[in-house]
C-alpha cells in the first residue's frame, strides 16, 4: 500500500486538522436525536445488508479510461448530508434563525448534478479513486468523486432519482446501527435513515461504506475543547472498543471496508492504527481541498457542501 507522507507529514496533517474541524463540523449532529418513530433501536449487530442487486466488492471493475487532453492531478471529492426540497423546509430545519447547515435544497443539488453531467465530469467510483491515488490508473481532467455522509433517507427519495438519471456514481458513508429493518415513509420533518431495501435498491449508484456502527457521537464525560466541543467518540473511547464498534459496521455492510469516514473529521494516530487492522484501505476528513497523490490515504480530504454553497463556489471546488 502506498504510504506517501511519513511520519512527519502525517503528524503535520493530523495537527492542522485538528485545528479546523471547528469549521463546520463544530455543529453537533443535533438530528440525531430527532430519530423518526419508527427507529426502535439500533440495527442489530449481527445483522447484515445483503447487495444482491448489484455486483459488489472484488467483482466491481476499475474502469481505464481514455484520457483526451490533460490527465489529472488532483481530484476534487464532494461530501453531502442531507437533502431536502425548499418547499420541505419547517421550524426544525433551522438552528438558531438559520437552515441547517447540512442541509442542501433538492434544487440546488439538482443543478449541481445538471452542471457535471452538461461539462462532462466523469463520477468515479471508491475503488477507482483508490486506483487513482495509487497511481494505478490515470483520470481525466474533468473527474470527482461524489459522497454522502450519515445515511439519511433523502439521499434516496431526493438525491438518488437526480444521479440515476445521469449515470452517475457515489458512496455513502452511513452510520450502520441507523439503519432500519422495515422500509417507512419518507417524511422530510423527521431525520429518517435509510432502510435495509432502499440501500439495496440503490446499490446501483450508492457505494455503503463505513462512518461507524453506533459511534457517531461526542462523549459528554470528557473536557470540552478550545471550541466547546466534547470529543468524538473515535477519539476518546479505548482502541477496543473503537475496533469492535466498526467491525460491527463492516459486517452489517456485509464485509465492505474499502473506505471509511470519520464523524466530525475527528481522529487520532490511535485511530488510524485501529482502521489498518480492519483491513480499512483509506479514510476521509474534512479538509476542504482536492486530493493528491500526496495526501496520505487515511487524511484523504473533501469539499463540505455545506447550505451556503452556491453554485459559483461549486463550480470553483470541482474545478480545482
Amino acid at each position: 500500500m502506498r504510504n506517501t507522507f511519513g511520519k512527519t507529514a502525517f503528524a503535520v496533517g493530523f495537527f492542522t486538522l485538528l485545528s479546523i474541524i471547528a469549521v463546520g463540523f463544530s455543529l453537533t449532529i443535533e438530528e440525531y436525536s430527532l430519530l423518526a418513530e419508527e427507529h426502535d433501536g439500533v440495527f442489530p449487530a449481527e445483522e447484515k445488508v445483503e447487495m444482491r442487486a448489484c455486483v459488489r466488492g472484488s467483482e466491481m471493475d476499475v474502469r481505464e479510461f481514455t484520457v483526451d487532453g490533460d490527465k489529472a492531478d488532483s481530484i476534487p471529492i464532494l461530501t453531502y448530508h442531507r437533502i431536502l426540497s425548499q418547499e420541505d423546509m419547517e421550524k426544525v430545519h433551522y438552528i438558531n434563525g438559520e437552515v441547517n447547515s447540512m442541509i442542501v435544497y433538492t434544487e440546488e443539488f439538482a443543478k449541481h448534478m445538471k452542471y457535471l453531467d452538461e461539462n462532462g465530469y466523469e463520477t468515479l467510483t471508491l475503488k477507482e479513486l483508490y486506483a487513482f491515488l495509487n497511481g494505478e490508473i490515470d483520470i481525466p481532467d474533468k473527474s470527482v468523486v461524489l459522497t454522502f455522509d450519515d445515511g439519511f433517507k433523502d439521499n434516496y427519495e431526493e438525491a438518488y432519482p437526480i444521479m440515476k438519471k445521469y449515470g452517475f456514481k457515489a458512496t455513502n458513508f452511513i452510520v450502520t446501527g441507523a439503519i432500519t429493518n422495515k422500509r417507512y415513509s419518507f417524511s422530510p420533518k423527521l431525520s429518517q435513515y435509510l432502510s435495509k431495501k432502499e440501500m439495496e435498491k440503490s446499490c446501483d449508484v450508492f457505494d455503503y461504506q463505513s462512518h461507524t456502527y453506533n459511534y457517531h457521537k461526542r462523549d459528554g464525560n470528557k473536557p470540552v475543547d478550545e471550541w466547546g466541543n466534547h470529543p468524538s467518540y473515535l477519539v476518546a473511547k479505548s482502541q477496543g472498543d473503537i475496533h469492535n464498534d466498526l467491525k460491527t459496521s463492516i459486517h452489517n455492510l456485509n464485509g465492505e471496508n474499502l473506505g471509511f469516514a470519520y464523524p466530525y473529521g475527528e481522529y487520532s494516530p490511535d485511530t488510524i492504527s485501529v482502521l489498518k487492522k480492519l483491513g480499512f484501505k483509506m479514510a476521509f476528513t474534512v479538509v476542504d481541498e482536492a486530493a493528491t497523490r500526496d495526501h496520505h490515504l487515511y487524511e484523504i480530504p473533501r469539499y463540505q457542501i455545506y447550505h451556503d454553497v452556491d453554485l459559483e463556489t461549486f463550480k470553483y471546488y470541482v474545478e480545482q
